[in-house]
């Protein structure tokens, strides 16, 4: 009789404290893990951003490799890790860039050039952590949690120079083509990225020209806001320019236009950088 009160005693205490595991150790221990995923997530698109402006800056090296964690860490026998999905996709409807100037390059006609921009994208369903989305489009890394609750957190080169009366915009796109791919891997991916050329288009007049930038995304309220912020920071008076919508808006799914209007510049600079990525282990 002892022996089994004994036993029922000692299992009482385990499952007391095997309970006090999975519920206040286990969230825990798997909210780091994954805080620890979303920060090296955040990393890998912080060094891809880098690797590109620089092959853009130097014209080489004709390819980088950079590396991404696909899954985080788990707790043996207790919890899975949480394993990410990676996207690319190098064209999709309502995903574009264009631009327009008033005056063309040398002074010749209006000029006008739609562009396919091409997104990479990782999303992290994370189940202890806040899930999060990031994206690389037009050179900028967005980091998403929800339609309303997103930034960019590695913005694209986009310079205001106000100097008296005297405005210069330098805008840079970049364009990435490709096979569409998915992954989701318990390891690590690499991204390649394959510089091929970049162009430039210059327009400088002493009388003021209209420019417009507009681009199409599913995260208008990151490129709204960074834009806003942007505008406010260069010193160019409010009836310079028109930002539609000017503050953050809820995509709801879709993708939606968001539009610079540039009332009256100088000068005006179109870096456009074109890359081939591949998703995987080889280089095409």
């Amino acid at each position: 009789m002892v022996s089994v009160v004994g036993t029922l005693l000692a299992l009482l205490v385990f499952f007391a404290l095997f309970g006090i595991f999975l519920t206040q150790y286990v969230p825990l221990w798997m909210t780091d893990n994954e805080s620890q995923f979303t920060a090296q997530a955040q990393v890998s698109f912080a060094d891809l951003k880098s690797n590109m402006d620089t092959q853009v800056a130097l014209g080489s090296p004709p390819v980088f490799a950079t590396p991404f964690v696909m899954a985080s860490q788990g707790i043996p026998l207790i919890a899975q890790p949480t394993t990410a999905i990676m996207n690319f996709i190098p064209s999709q409807p309502g995903v574009y860039a264009n631009v327009s100037v008033s005056v063309g390059p040398g002074g010749g006609p209006a000029f006008y050039q739609n562009f396919s921009l091409g997104t990479l994208q990782v999303q992290l369903p994370n189940r202890y952590y806040s899930p999060e989305v990031f994206e690389y489009e037009d050179d900028a890394v967005i980091e998403s949690q929800s339609d309303t609750h997103q930034i960019l957190a590695y913005p694209p080169p986009i310079t205001i120079n106000v100097t008296g009366n005297q405005t210069g915009v330098t805008l840079v796109l970049l364009q990435m083509y490709g096979n569409a791919s998915q992954t989701v891997s318990s390891g690590s991916q690499e991204v390649y990225s394959h510089f091929i050329n970049t162009q430039s288009f210059t327009t400088v007049r002493a009388a003021p020209f209209a420019a417009v930038f507009q681009i199409g995304t599913h995260f208008p309220c990151a490129w709204s806001t960074f834009l806003s912020t942007t505008l406010r920071n260069s010193g160019l008076g409010a009836a310079h320019y028109t930002l539609t919508p000017s503050t953050c808006t809820a995509s709801n799914g879709f993708a939606h236009p968001v539009r610079l209007n540039f009332n009256s510049v100088n000068s005006f600079t179109l870096v456009v950088a074109q890359f081939s990525v591949v998703v995987g282990v080889g280089v095409e």
